[in-house]
């Protein structure tokens, strides 16, 4: 294989697939980066995978000499990003890659490489139904995706032996779009009206993927279409503003069946606390720095229009107390949450105020934007922990 490529180009290849080259892993070709010049188009591709997650970026790039390979990703994006902005030419011969600089200024780096055939074959295309984010007036804006990845993916479990709860549950119909993410502590849900033309399914979808997808639409790549196949999902992205370049994101689907979540969110909390955000937020987190390093308790009392935050840790003997106005005129309570879930969702809720609907000190509580704009859902569930005496 013998290619001559941009330096840029190749660079923005790179930034595309590193992130899910493994850090470490029993199958030492994962930590390389597949190079295959063999494509009809005429075009060098890019791939990773950590056989979870793979991604495939094809580049411009001039081929001498048709073949594939594959190089160490970490020392070879070392060197790459430490070139300057020039042509760059790679020889695959003989189990070794060698990269030479173009410039006039003679330069020649050369690593050991692993062959193409002994890289895990990767997800081609995908069968099933589809999701449209090309430019349109009538197509779902790509923003939207990125927004609710952004206030969900955050509460999926760490527990490892609950996969299912591993991922963030997507359905797709019924012309919306819903993502559910829970560690059995929290949940939150989020809905939002698109336009889904023939495309009514669900998917339980890894953190990871989604996060990377985030990633690569932040770095000016494009989301064109989501593909909902059988066991995998496939993101396809234009690369920023080639119009022939082209990332594809596969991500290998948890299976389920995901909790039955309208069953756990209570539809009868009839006691409501409204709360302006910017008085909330950074006094719940003043409170917490002296909530307990092991329960992160923290106490809402609330009463009288008013809501008062309290937290006291054994470990230093410390005590926090700190009185807001509110708007409730229901019966006195006080309830006790993890103050790290609530933050976490007090940061992710746009609007002015805040709203909680409440039951009672041992039931899940519901917050919520307080004011929501038309077709869009959205709500967190959390579990009240038990109140220290």
């Amino acid at each position: 294989m013998k290619i001559v490529i941009e330096k840029e180009e190749l660079l923005k290849g790179i930034q595309a697939v590193f992130d899910i080259v493994p850090s470490k892993t029993a199958l030492p070709v994962l930590s390389n980066i597949l190079f295959d010049a063999n494509r009809e188009d005429g075009r060098v591709c890019l791939s990773a995978t950590d056989l979870d997650i793979s991604i495939t970026c094809s580049l411009s790039a001039q081929i001498e000499e048709p073949g594939s390979t594959t190089v160490p990703a970490r020392k070879f994006s070392e060197i790459i990003r430490e070139l300057p902005e020039e042509l760059i030419s790679l020889h695959a011969e003989d189990g070794r890659v060698a990269l030479q600089r173009q410039g006039g200024v003679e330069g020649i780096y050369s690593l050991m490489s692993v062959p193409a055939e002994d890289f895990p074959e990767l997800p081609r295309e995908i069968d099933g139904p589809e999701m449209d984010f090309s430019a349109g007036e009538e197509d779902p804006d790509s923003d939207v995706l990125r927004e609710m990845i952004s206030k969900t993916a955050f509460a999926v479990s760490r527990d490892e032996t609950r996969p299912v709860l591993n991922g963030v549950l997507w359905q797709v119909g019924d012309g919306k779009t819903t993502m559910v993410a829970t560690d059995g502590h929290r949940l939150v849900k989020y809905s939002r009206a698109v336009d889904t033309p023939g495309a009514e399914t669900e998917a339980i979808v890894p953190p990871r993927a989604l996060n990377h997808l985030v990633k690569l639409m932040s770095g000016g790549s494009r989301l064109e279409k989501v593909c909902f196949g059988q066991n995998h999902l496939m993101f396809g992205l234009s690369l920023e503003e080639d119009a022939e370049g082209a990332i594809q994101l596969f991500s290998r689907q948890i299976e389920g069946p995901f909790v039955d979540y309208e069953q756990v969110i209570p539809q009868s909390n009839g006691k409501k606390l409204r709360v302006a955000n910017h008085t909330l937020s950074p006094a719940v987190r003043r409170v917490s720095v002296l909530a307990s390093a092991q329960t992160h308790q923290l106490r809402l009392k609330i009463g009288g229009n008013q809501i008062e935050l309290s937290a006291s840790s054994q470990e230093i003997g410390g005590e926090a107390r700190e009185s807001l106005d509110a708007e409730y005129d229901d019966e006195e309570m006080t309830i006790g949450y993890n103050s790290a879930y609530l933050q976490d969702v007090l940061r992710r809720i746009d609007s002015e105020d805040v709203m909680f609907e409440l039951d009672s000190a041992v039931a899940a509580g519901i917050i919520r934007p307080a004011d929501q704009p038309e077709g869009e859902d959205y709500l967190c569930l959390l579990m009240p922990l038990r109140l220290n005496d």
